[in-house]
């Protein structure tokens, strides 16, 4: 227990929100079960949604002390959302996950179990290692996915096999170490973290299936996959840079 006899949370949970107010409370309901045991909490990262979601987790925060609210206004973009609400915890591991229930919770805690082990410095929930999938998804989508991934690969000679997902944890000095070089833009946060880092990053990836969307839309645009493309090139030509000045 800290001062004021407030709990110490090990765990910070990032959920990033626009429009999401028909899932939002129905993630925060499986975090409970899935994170039993563990001291943890929720701060939902809401860009102003017009469908009322920053009211929505208001009202649940007001019933449960785990629940925290970002509300921001004239500030957009998933991975800025990310960043905000890592720096405003002090747990000792911050999780990301999106709020449609696309990912699996229950993943959770081998993720956290992983890193308390010492050895890693992020541990990824992948849909292409052996046990992950994409159940029912076009299969025009499904390339379209593995196209981006083969091309972030060639790029930034990093190998992870699942670049582009939004489901994963690290330890809070991995992120301390590599924030001031966050690149902040686009709604593909991870492969940022894992190029911004002075260090090859010490990571894992975990087999989950992903879903589908059950309630709200998709914000997967054009936009944000050029932004994605923009973000490969520029971390890959930093990384060339920085190991020809070595």
């Amino acid at each position: 227990m800290t001062c004021d006899n407030i709990p110490f949370k090990e765990l910070a949970v990032i959920i990033p929100t626009y429009n999401e107010k028909d899932n939002v409370l129905l993630l925060l309901a499986k975090l409970q079960k899935a994170l039993a045991g563990v001291e943890w909490e929720a701060i939902v990262v809401d860009d102003n949604s017009p469908d009322g979601t920053w009211q929505v987790v208001t009202q649940a925060a007001r019933g449960d002390s785990r629940v925290r609210l970002i509300r921001r206004i004239g500030r957009k973009g998933l991975s800025s959302a990310c960043i905000e609400g890592m720096l405003s915890s002090s747990a000792d591991y911050l999780a990301v996950i999106d709020a449609d229930l696309q990912h699996d919770e229950t993943v959770l805690s081998t993720m956290l179990s992983l890193l308390k082990k010492g050895s890693l410095d992020v541990v990824v929930g992948s849909r292409y290692v052996d046990g992950g999938g994409m159940d029912a998804w076009p299969e025009s989508r499904v390339r379209a996915s593995r196209l981006a991934t083969n091309f972030s690969k060639a790029v930034t000679g990093l190998l992870i096999q699942d670049p582009m997902s939004g489901f994963f944890m690290l330890r809070r000095g991995y992120f301390e170490g590599c924030a001031a070089a966050l690149n902040g833009r686009g709604f593909k946060i991870l492969l940022d973290l894992l190029m911004s880092s002075a260090v090859p990053p010490r990571f894992k990836e975990v087999p989950y299936k992903f879903r589908l969307r059950q309630h709200g839309e998709s914000k997967l645009t054009m936009k944000v996959v050029l932004d994605y493309f923009l973000l490969v090139i520029q971390k890959g030509i930093q990384r060339k840079m920085s190991a020809q000045r070595g």
